[in-house]
C-alpha cells in the first residue's frame, strides 16, 4: 500500500496530474426508451420497446460479483461509496463520460466498471449506458449473463443497427454495449470515423445519461490512448500489491493530459472503514 501510495505521489509531482482516493438514426432509435422518459421527467418504470431485456436475476449477478445492487451485502456499500465521489466530480465538471482502465491485466477493472455502472443506475435521476471497449478481451457480457449474440466489434465491423447490439439486463435505467469475440485490429476499430460518430452521438442525444466505458490495460495496447480523445475522464484500477512503482508511474505519464478521477484500490486485504457501519 505504501509503495502503491507513493508512486502516485511521484507521479503526481512529476505530470500534476490530480489523484484522488476513490447524428445517427440507429443511434436516435436506440434512445427512444430513455427520451420517452425524459419527456416525462421521470426515468422510473422505463418501458424498454426498442433495447432488448435480457432476464437476469440478482442471484446470477451476485454469482459472477456483480453486488452493487444489493444491499445485504456489505461489500456492496463500497461501490454506492465510490459511484456518489465519481458522480460529484463528473456533474462539477458537466462530464458524461468516463474510461476505466488499469496499467496490467487482471486487476479488476471490469468488475468496478460492472459494480459502478449498476450503483449510478440506481439513482433515479438518471440513466447509465455500460460500453465494453476492450475490444480484445471483452468480459461485461459475461459479468451481467447476458449470453449476447453481436456485441461492439460486429457493429463497428458490419452494418448493424445499434439496437440489434443494446441489451437492458433486467436492471432499470441501465443499458449495455457488449462486446463479443476478440478484435485484433481494435486500435484501427477505435481510430475509425465509425467509433468517433458513435461516442459522440451517444454523448450528444440524451444529456441525462452516463455513459462508462470499460478500456483494456493502458500499458498493454494503445487502445486506451486512442478512445480517451472522446471520453471526458478516466479512473485508474489498481491491485493491491500487484503493482510496481515504474508501472504506476508510467501509467500516470500516459494519462498525462486526460482528466483523471483518482484511482480505485482494488482486491485490498483492509475494508473500508464505513463497511460495517
Amino acid at each position: 500500500m505504501d509503495r502503491i501510495q507513493k508512486a502516485l505521489d511521484k507521479a503526481k509531482q512529476r505530470q500534476s496530474v490530480k489523484q484522488t482516493e476513490v447524428p445517427s438514426s440507429n443511434v436516435d432509435r436506440a434512445v427512444a426508451d430513455e427520451k420517452a422518459a425524459a419527456e416525462s421527467q421521470s426515468f422510473d418504470n422505463i418501458s424498454y420497446t426498442q433495447t432488448k431485456v435480457a432476464k437476469v436475476s440478482q442471484q446470477n449477478l451476485e454469482e459472477k460479483r456483480v453486488i452493487a445492487g444489493g444491499y445485504a451485502n456489505p461489500q456492496s456499500a463500497v461501490f454506492r461509496m465510490l459511484r456518489t465521489h465519481v458522480l460529484q466530480k463528473m456533474r462539477a465538471k458537466n462530464w458524461q463520460t468516463l474510461a476505466i482502465t488499469s496499467p496490467t491485466a487482471g486487476e479488476g477493472k471490469s468488475l468496478i466498471a460492472a459494480n459502478l455502472a449498476v450503483a449510478m443506475a440506481m439513482e433515479s435521476n438518471q440513466t447509465v449506458l455500460l460500453v465494453d471497449m476492450d475490444l480484445r478481451n471483452p468480459s461485461i457480457n459475461e459479468y451481467f449473463c447476458l449470453n449476447a449474440e453481436v456485441g461492439l466489434k460486429d457493429y463497428m465491423e458490419g452494418d448493424l443497427d445499434l439496437t440489434d447490439v443494446l441489451v437492458n439486463p433486467s436492471i432499470e435505467r441501465l443499458v449495455i454495449l457488449p462486446g463479443k469475440g476478440r478484435a485484433e485490429n481494435s486500435a484501427e476499430l477505435l481510430s475509425s470515423a465509425k467509433m468517433t460518430s458513435l461516442v459522440t452521438d451517444l454523448k450528444t442525444q440524451y444529456d441525462s445519461r452516463m455513459i462508462i466505458f470499460d478500456m483494456p490495460p493502458i500499458l498493454q495496447t494503445d487502445d486506451v490512448l486512442l478512445a480517451t480523445n472522446h471520453i471526458d475522464c478516466v479512473l485508474l484500477v489498481l491491485e493491491d500489491g500487484k503493482n510496481k512503482e515504474a508501472e504506476i508511474v508510467k501509467s500516470t505519464q500516459l494519462l498525462a493530459g486526460n482528466h483523471v478521477l483518482g484511482t480505485v484500490l482494488n482486491k485490498s486485504e483492509k475494508p473500508p472503514m464505513h463497511q460495517n457501519y
